[in-house]
């Protein structure tokens, strides 16, 4: 056997090792804690996450704050397939739980829920394991939409978004924090598909496959630079756009969405929004 060989025979044998090793950590059952705070919005996508992930053989601990035992129940997430269930009012120790964890979901976030995280208070169990698992290098996934003054989470307080325009600005920012602490904030829409790519280590994309959450770039004039984005973070923000010079394009990446400042700051700097 001449070197060559015996050395491409090596590479194939270390090659073929390494596929079996990454297919075998593919197929390990995983960890997941499935936190629910009070919000409507997110129930029914976090129940399909539980079911599946249980389907799959893998292992959801889930948490309900008290608010949520009487918005969703106990029952219906134990129905789901919860492997355990931590009940408002349980101990639990919050490093443990964090660390034998391998991916963390809020499915239903609601306003006050997002307010506390951007404080980076863990004033309850919920923000606890949330910020707690963030500073553990784990990954975080929640659907957006509960707590968004612009969407569902406005709307139960009222019909229009017109109201109160300097406190939903504020609510709003409170979700762009939690994008830049390291939160993937997602749709409904886009949270199983999210969910099982995380799991199989690869970035959270859109439901639409189409490429991470969130991705901005501007082919504007030299002078403007474009506005970067966070794997993980899907809002672009007033901040991104407040260095672009007036007049120039914004190419957006599908799943990308404008702050209501940076809506504003748009308008101000005359951009010329493309979405893709």
């Amino acid at each position: 056997m001449t070197v060559e060989r015996a050395e491409l025979e090596r590479i194939v044998r270390e090659v073929v090792a390494e596929l079996l090793a990454r297919r075998q950590e593919a197929q390990r059952p995983r960890r997941v804690l499935a936190l629910f705070s009070g919000a409507s919005t997110g129930y029914l996508v976090g129940m399909e996450a539980i079911h599946g992930l249980a389907a799959a053989g893998h292992k959801v601990t889930a948490v309900l704050s008290p608010a949520a035992s009487h918005v969703i129940g106990v029952d219906k997430v134990e129905a789901a397939g919860a492997h355990f269930v931590v009940k408002p009012g349980s101990w639990v120790c919050a490093p443990d739980v964090i660390n034998r964890s391998d991916l963390i979901l809020v499915p239903t976030v609601t306003m006050n829920l997002a307010a506390r995280l951007a404080a980076g208070l863990m004033d309850s169990l919920l923000s606890t394991l949330i910020l707690g698992g963030l500073l553990a290098g784990k990954p975080v996934l929640a659907v957006r939409d509960g707590a968004d003054p612009y969407g569902n989470g406005g709307l139960v307080f009222g019909e229009t978004h017109a109201t109160a325009p300097a406190l939903r600005r504020q609510l709003s920012r409170n979700l762009e924090t939690l994008a830049t602490f390291g939160i993937t904030l997602v749709g409904e829409e886009e949270f199983l598909p999210a969910m099982w790519r995380l799991l199989e280590g690869s970035p959270a994309v859109s439901a639409n496959g189409a490429g991470p959450i969130p991705q901005a770039a501007a082919p504007a004039p030299a002078a403007s630079p474009a506005p970067q984005a966070n794997g993980r973070v899907h809002f672009i923000t007033e901040t991104d756009l407040l260095t672009m010079q007036p007049g120039s394009v914004v190419r957006l990446a599908p799943g990308c969405r404008l702050t209501p400042l940076a809506q504003d700051t748009a308008r101000r700097l005359n951009l010329q929004l493309s979405y893709e």
